[in-house]
């Protein structure tokens, strides 16, 4: 036999082994997406409470997180867009010191408008922190301790600057 046409065998022996593990890293990438579809767990809304929460001027992020869960429900309740002024604006307008606040840009680095709405009240080493959700206009509120060195960031990551 020619030895050209042992080289051409040996290449079609080659390039049928490689065509078989492509397919077969193919199909068992398909494995990977079978399975179950992930749910996005229901959140609970707080419970409305019985008395309407104040603003404790000089109190401590616990001592007002009542009234900063208020102020979110009230606007997840209405009609206002989820965007980040109108809902930062609710806060300011309840009291709230918009030196000590954070809220999150209204669209994505690739000008998606955002899914969600994430606002931050500051008190100390601690922060109020409420998330606004565009869809369903769900929310959550919480109270977390300040982030970063100097504990005094309540939102991760670069945050629109609060200039109204």
């Amino acid at each position: 036999m020619p030895h050209s046409q042992t080289s051409r065998g040996s290449r079609r022996v080659v390039a049928a082994a490689l065509a078989l593990s492509c397919a077969a890293a193919l199909l068992s990438g398909c494995a990977l997406l079978e399975g179950p579809t992930p749910v996005t767990p229901k959140r609970e809304t707080p419970a409305k409470p019985e008395v309407k929460p104040e603003l404790v001027p000089g109190g401590s992020a616990e001592e007002n997180l009542p009234f900063f869960t208020e102020v979110l429900r009230e606007y997840a309740a209405g009609d206002g867009v989820v965007k980040g002024e109108p809902v930062s604006r609710a806060f300011i307008d309840a009291g709230f010191d918009k030196s000590l606040m954070q809220v999150s840009f209204d669209s994505s680095k690739t000008g998606l408008p955002a899914d969600n709405i994430f606002v931050s009240v500051r008190f100390g080493a601690d922060c109020l922190v409420g998330q606004l959700v565009a869809e369903d206009r769900s929310f959550v509120a919480k109270n977390e301790p300040a982030l970063g060195p100097n504990q005094d960031i309540c939102l991760i990551g670069k945050t629109n600057p609060i200039t109204w």
